[in-house]
C-alpha cells in the first residue's frame, strides 16, 4: 500500500480517536522517511576476499537536512562512529565501509569522496571505526577487540530542517559543486547549527546499501527500510552525544496489514515513542528463499537485524518483546526453522544437526545482526564459524537436508517474550479497510522487530568468455517477506 493511502487511512483513524493532527511513525512502502535502517554492512572476509559496503542517502526534497548517521556493530548495537551530515536540496552524500588493514583483527573505516558536509569533517584518508562504547566500562563481555566492528548495521535520521544562513553555506556551488561553509556547521556546541537555522523535520530521504566483494567479482545491493513521521519535533543534537535517536519518535504509529480477511490499519498509541518504532517492524514469522546446488556451489546467507532490541536488552535484564539479557555469548532468541524445497518437501532444521528435530532452537539469535549460514552438509558449504556468503562471524548454521538443496522456509518467533509481544495503550484504533468494521482498544502485536534479506551466491569458477578467462561469480540479494500476528482482527 502506498504512502498516500497510508496517510490517507492513519488521518481518518486520528479523525475517530479524537487524536487530530498527531504524527504517526510508520514504514514507507514507497521509500522515503525521516529514518532509515541500512540492515547491514560488513568489512568481513568470504572466500579470502573481504567485502566492501557501499551507502548512499539521497534528499528528495528541497529543503536542506541535517540528518544523523550512526554506525553499529553487529553484536550489540554499540556505537562505532557517528557524525551529522548536512544535505542540500536534491543532494546525495555517498560513503563506503572498507577494512582498516589488511589485519583480519582490524576494523573497519569510513571513507567517502563526497564534499556534502559533515561534523565533524572526513578526513580524506578515512576514519577508523572504533570500540569505546563496548570495552572499559562500558565491557559488556562480548569481546573488546575492533574485529567487532567489522560487520553491523547502519541507522540515519533527520534531526531537523536547515533553513537561513546555514542552508547557504551547505548548499553546493552551481560553479564549484562545492559546498561554501562547511567550516560555519562544524565543530562541537551549539554555534554548529545555530538555533535559527533549524526548524522541524520533513522527512523525504531513501538510500541504498551495496555489499561488495571486489575480488571474487560479486555485488548485492538493497534499499535502507524508511520509517516516515518518526517525530514532528525539532530533534537537533550536537556530535558526541546519543542522543538524536529512535527513541525520540513521537509515541504513536500506523500498521497495514493484508490477509484473506480484510486489509487491517493499526493505529496504536504507545506510552513511549520506540514502542511506536517497534511496531512498524513486528513480525512473527519470516519468509524467504535459499539455494545450495551443488552445480553452482550455491551458498545462502539470512541477515537477521533487530534495529531496536538495545532499548529492551541489557546486560541486566530483558524486556518483552525480547526475552534474555545480555551476556558474553549474545541475547539469544529461539525460534523454529521449517524448510520446503521447491516440490513441497517439508521438514524443520536447527543448528548443529541434521533434521527432523524439534522445532524450536534453543540457542539461536544472539546478536543484533545474527547472520543465518544455511548449509546441507555438501562440500561445497561452509563447515567453520563463518557464513558462507557473507564471512559473517555473527552467525549461525542452520542445517537442512541434502534431499532439499533449494527452496524456501518459514521462520517463526518462540521466544517467551516474543509471544508475549508489545501491547499498546486503550486509545488505539484498528479498522478492517474490506469490511469496514472497527475495533477501539489496545492491540498486542506477537514476534519482534526485525528487518534484514537473504544473500546468495553462484559460483561457476573461471570462465572462458571470449577467448579470455573471466570470473564467474554472482551475487544477489532479496529483501525479506514477513508474516504479522496483530490482535484484535475485525
Amino acid at each position: 500500500m502506498n504512502a498516500f493511502k497510508r496517510k490517507a487511512l492513519a488521518t481518518a483513524v486520528f479523525a475517530g480517536l479524537g487524536i487530530g493532527s498527531a504524527h504517526a511513525v510508520y514504514q514507507d512502502a514507497n521509500g522515503l522517511g525521516q529514518a532509515l535502517i541500512y540492515p547491514y554492512y560488513t568489512v568481513q572476509s568470504a572466500d579470502g576476499n573481504s567485502f566492501n559496503t557501499y551507502l548512499s542517502v539521497v534528499n528528495t526534497t528541497n529543503t536542506g537536512k541535517v540528518v544523523k548517521v550512526r554506525f553499529r556493530e553487529g553484536k550489540n548495537s554499540r556505537e562505532v562512529l557517528d557524525f551529522n551530515l548536512y544535505l542540500s536540496p536534491n543532494d546525495v552524500w555517498t560513503g563506503a565501509i572498507i577494512p582498516a588493514s589488511s589485519d583480519s583483527a582490524a576494523g573497519g573505516r569510513l571513507i567517502t569522496s563526497d564534499v556534502s558536509c559533515t561534523n565533524p569533517a572526513i578526513p580524506a584518508t578515512g576514519v577508523d571505526f572504533r570500540n569505546f562504547q563496548y570495552s572499559g566500562a562500558f565491557d559488556d563481555g562480548a569481546g573488546t577487540t575492533l574485529s567487532r566492528t567489522r560487520e553491523g548495521y547502519v541507522e540515519m535520521l533527520e534531526m531537523a530542517t536547515v533553513i537561513g544562513p546555514s542552508l547557504t553555506a551547505i548548499t553546493h556551488g552551481a560553479a564549484t559543486g562545492v559546498p561554501p561553509g562547511c567550516a560555519s556547521v562544524q565543530g562541537p556546541g551549539p554555534n554548529a547549527l545555530p538555533l535559527a537555522d533549524q526548524a522541524a523535520p520533513t522527512g523525504g530521504i531513501t538510500g541504498t546499501g551495496t555489499l561488495i566483494n571486489v575480488n571474487n567479482g560479486s555485488d548485492s545491493g538493497y534499499n535502507a527500510v524508511a520509517l516516515a513521521n518518526v517525530t514532528a519535533a525539532n530533534i537537533y543534537t550536537d556530535i558526541g552525544s546519543e542522543v538524536g535517536n529512535l527513541a525520540q519518535a513521537d509515541p504513536v504509529s500506523v500498521v497495514i496489514t493484508s490477509s484473506a480477511t480484510g486489509t487491517r490499519a493499526y493505529t496504536s498509541a504507545w506510552l513511549v515513542g520506540i514502542d511506536a518504532v517497534s511496531s512498524t517492524m513486528m513480525h512473527s514469522n519470516v519468509i524467504n528463499e535459499y539455494v545450495l546446488d551443488a552445480a553452482t556451489k550455491s551458498n545462502t546467507d539470512w541477515v537477521m537485524t533487530f534495529p531496536t532490541k538495545r532499548f529492551y536488552v541489557t546486560t541486566a535484564a530483558a524486556t518483552p518483546p525480547f526475552t534474555n539479557k545480555f551476556t558474553a555469548t549474545g541475547s539469544c532468541e529461539s525460534f523454529g526453522f521449517t524448510f520446503f524445497n521447491r516440490e513441497e518437501r517439508s521438514a524443520t532444521a536447527a543448528g548443529g544437526d541434521f533434521s527432523p528435530l524439534p522445532p524450536t532452537l534453543v540457542a539461536g539469535l544472539c546478536w543484533e545482526s545474527t547472520v543465518l549460514s544455511i548449509r546441507s552438509g555438501q562440500a561445497h558449504n561452509p563447515s567453520g564459524t563463518t557464513s558462507g556468503v557473507l564471512g559473517s562471524a555473527n552467525t549461525l548454521a542452520v542445517n537442512v537436508t541434502t534431499g532439499n538443496q533449494n527452496g524456501w522456509a518459514n521462520l517463526v518467533f518462540t521466544g517467551a517474550n516474543a509471544l508475549v509481544g508489545l501491547t499498546s495503550q486503550a486509545a488505539s484504533n484498528t479498522v478492517n479497510v474490506t469490511t469496514g468494521a472497527a475495533a477501539a482498544g489496545a492491540q498486542t502485536y506477537i514476534g519482534l522487530p526485525v528487518t534484514g534479506f537473504m544473500a546468495r551466491t553462484f559460483n561457476n569458477g573461471t570462465l572462458t568468455c571470449a577467448g579470455a578467462s573471466c570470473q564467474g561469480n554472482y551475487g544477489s540479494l532479496f529483501q525479506h517477506n514477513y508474516t504479522d500476528n496483530i490482535a484484535p482482527t475485525p
